[in-house]
């Protein structure tokens, strides 16, 4: 445990110092914006929908048709699992589909859309996977099919991209095949908790490049992946600046950070010529992780990635570390990670159980 509050200890320095760098370049604007009250809604169907993710290891899977210990048959009536992998030392996930509508499970009619779920769990400890993965940046360079390029100077997180290609080796195919054969009207929702968001980041950038452009990605809790130049990019392709709205892919990524969530503001790599750097990009759960109910007015659309209103204000100094971190990462709308133990969530000590 005192390796982990080392590295917590070493990654908020280069916090700090990245911060100071962001807030010199940039105008810091404040102010945040209500979300969509359907939006509100779905966040909690997306929290769902990664939480079942975690019910996929070495000794446990989703059975079929769609069957899991957090009521996934009576949840998802009819949502059909397509595939599921696991990985001892990365992220693990599964692919659905369905025909009906995901966000009213009482009326289960089929409709002419066709939804593609894509759902990636984190690895068993974050910062074990700090620790081990190299976090130096590595060029990246898009396919360039439908988007525009990246550009010369995009760089991203090197072990996060080598997991990324691990990922699309063994799902492409399958992938590819539920979205070929798809009716015009369709979906292809990404989700992901902890570096499964990281992850699905890049899978949503592969298949939108590849013209799949009916998207959304919701990731919670994930950490920074790349430059500015990536990162600006990113916020261009996806339209980070449009306001979310329920079937609208305008804005086709929503970045959720729970109040307190050191994961979303690390790695750091110290480099203020070429750093990790925040997307503008933010729904701000601005609450206690006490409470994984957040109302309404607790969540918040934070416009800017240095807006002192969200995560940028949650770790300016070294006292300012949240002594419940490990609880703040794994509660997105439900305590997150715990298909599988056995245990009661009352009964377990979060810290022991960071994703």
């Amino acid at each position: 445990m005192i390796y982990i509050y080392l590295a917590i200890f070493l990654v908020l320095c280069g916090i700090i110092v990245g911060q100071e760098h962001n807030l010199e370049k940039g105008k810091n604007r404040d102010s945040v914006s209500p979300i969509d009250n359907e939006i509100y809604s779905n966040l909690y169907t997306y929290a769902h929908l990664i939480d079942i993710s975690y019910c996929i290891s070495s000794t446990s899977q989703i059975g079929e048709p769609f069957e899991c210990e957090l009521s996934c048959e009576k949840r998802f009536p009819n949502v059909t699992l397509v595939y599921q992998w696991y990985f001892d030392d990365s992220v693990c996930g599964y692919i659905a589909t369905t025909n009906s509508n995901i966000f009213d499970y009482e009326n289960a009619s089929n409709s002419s859309k066709k939804t593609i779920i894509v759902s990636l769990r984190g690895t068993r400890s974050i910062f074990d996977t700090f620790t081990d993965l190299k976090t130096d940046l590595t060029d990246y360079a898009n396919v360039n099919s439908k988007l525009p390029a990246c550009g010369d100077q995009c760089k991203v997180h090197q072990g996060f991209y080598d997991y990324f290609l691990r990922t699309l080796a063994i799902i492409q195919r399958v992938l590819l095949h539920e979205l070929i054969d798809t009716p015009e009207e369709y979906e292809l929702l990404i989700v992901g908790h902890s570096m499964g968001g990281a992850i699905g980041l890049f899978i949503s950038l592969h298949f939108l490049d590849l013209g799949f452009d009916k998207m959304t990605l919701v990731t919670m809790g994930q950490p920074l992946v790349g430059n500015k130049q990536f990162v600006d990019w990113v916020d261009d392709v996806m339209g980070s600046r449009f306001k979310a709205k329920h079937n609208s892919f305008d804005r086709k990524y929503l970045r959720i950070i729970h109040k307190g969530d050191i994961v979303t503001v690390i790695p750091s790599n110290r480099n203020n010529d070429d750093n990790y750097i925040q997307f503008e990009n933010q729904i701000y759960l601005n609450c206690s992780a006490s409470n994984p109910v957040p109302s309404l007015e607790k969540v918040v659309d934070c416009q800017t990635a240095s807006n002192q209103a969200c995560i940028a204000k949650d770790f300016k100094t070294h006292d300012s570390i949240n002594r419940n971190y490990f609880e703040s990462h794994n509660t997105y709308f439900r305590k997150l990670g715990l298909c599988g133990m056995r245990i009661r969530p009352n009964d377990i000590e979060i810290k022991e159980n960071f994703y």
